[in-house]
């Protein structure tokens, strides 16, 4: 039985400390707190690996394609199912459902309507998102026309769009502009104007930010817990860390490669870990964390998180078999040859490919008995018996 590390035994004394137990409660909480370390041990030989993987892919296959719909709406939505594991696993650089969980301090707004302006202004808002052009050809006229509608839902002041859109867009092909007003604002070319320089210019304007955070496409204010907070579609985290009335401390994205970007490596491992338990949990698979565990250290050890697909862990082993195990077998095998690379035959499906006893478990265990011995050892048996 092994004793607890010096780390361990001292974050329990602390906490029985802090919890005011006696000498003898803190002596019971030690003693209960080892013989958890101890049931937890691995023994050596186990094939860890192999169990994770069927700790979680065995209970995956109960899995949907399930997504969470905050407010009853589909603007803002997070994928909870198969999907979403698919994601982390393969270590993907944006995911289909980023978002973000914005906390606030605490009396930062005094009423509904400023969190709401507060969270209407995170949108990424561009020109061809407040109205649309309309073009006339033959007078060589485009007009920009707002959407009322879509000005209102953001409560922005029409004419203050308008100013900054005639601000803000490029006429680097228009010869003369007339002043905006709240029905719109016209640009006109000149007749040496080609026409595909014309729609060229208006492809490029409606892509103009106006105001907002970069890939922020959709907000909505909901109550987690008796406490307002801001959900959005998209995610720009080291943005929104900027803003004075962010709780920087709790505000959250499940963009992995983000975090890892911001935070580090040690970051995303624990993101990959909760957003995984999350994910199970969410659909009644219950599993043991410690699995979960390994395959985060899998993608995270080499200080990037990669994904196990054949441009990441798995195409990074040093088995030529194993690579050929999982994809495109032709074309590793022939890399192989012709890199002169030697099978050593170490793993597990290397040794399972060619039918050899795996070096886990029993095939771990080697024993070697001396034939000069192995007479007295039968009739020595056979006397016991």
């Amino acid at each position: 039985m092994r004793e607890l590390p010096e780390l361990i035994l001292k974050r329990v004394k602390d906490y029985a400390k802090s919890k005011s137990f006696s000498d003898a409660k803190t002596k019971k909480l030690v003693e209960v707190v080892l013989n958890r370390y101890n049931e937890g041990l691995v023994t050596p030989g186990d094939a860890i690996g192999l169990i994770s993987a069927q700790s979680i892919g065995e209970p995956g296959t109960q899995l949907t394609l399930r997504t969470k719909h905050y407010a009853g709406s589909l603007e803002v939505s997070v994928g909870q199912g198969i999907q979403r594991v698919i994601e982390i696993v393969d270590g993907r650089l944006t995911a289909k459902y980023p978002i973000m969980k914005i906390y606030l301090k605490k009396n930062v707004f005094t009423s509904e309507k400023k969190l709401l302006k507060f969270a209407n202004n995170l949108i990424d808002v561009k020109v061809g998102n407040v109205g649309h052009f309309e073009e006339d050809f033959t007078t060589r006229v485009v007009s920009f026309i707002p959407n009322e509608k879509v000005l209102e839902e953001l409560d922005a002041d029409k004419e203050e769009i308008m100013t900054l859109i005639y601000d803000k867009i490029d006429d680097l092909y228009t010869s003369k502009r007339f002043t905006p007003n709240k029905n719109g604002i016209n640009f006109s070319f000149d007749e040496s104007t080609p026409l595909y320089n014309i729609r060229k210019g208006l492809l490029k304007w409606e892509k103009i930010p106006l105001f907002g955070i970069k890939h922020i496409e959709k907000v909505v204010v909901v109550e987690e817990k008796g406490e307002k907070i801001i959900v959005t579609r998209g995610t720009n985290l080291s943005e929104i860390l900027k803003l004075e009335e962010i709780d920087s401390l709790r505000t959250y994205t499940n963009d992995i490669i983000e975090i890892n970007k911001i935070f580090g490596i040690e970051a995303a491992r624990s993101a990959i870990i909760s957003e995984l338990s999350e994910t199970f949990t969410s659909n009644g698979i219950d599993i043991n964390k410690r699995h979960i565990f390994i395959l985060a250290d899998l993608m995270c050890f080499t200080g990037k998180v990669k994904g196990i697909v054949r441009t990441g862990i798995t195409g990074q082993k040093n088995s030529p078999f194993a690579r050929a195990s999982f994809e495109e077998t032709v074309k590793h095998i022939l890399n192989a040859a012709f890199d002169n690379e030697v099978e050593p035959l170490t793993g597990i499906t290397e040794n399972l490919i060619v039918g050899q006893p795996i070096s886990a478990g029993t095939g771990k265990v080697k024993l070697t008995l001396d034939p000069k011995n192995l007479k007295k050892m039968i009739k020595k048996q056979e006397a016991s018996n």
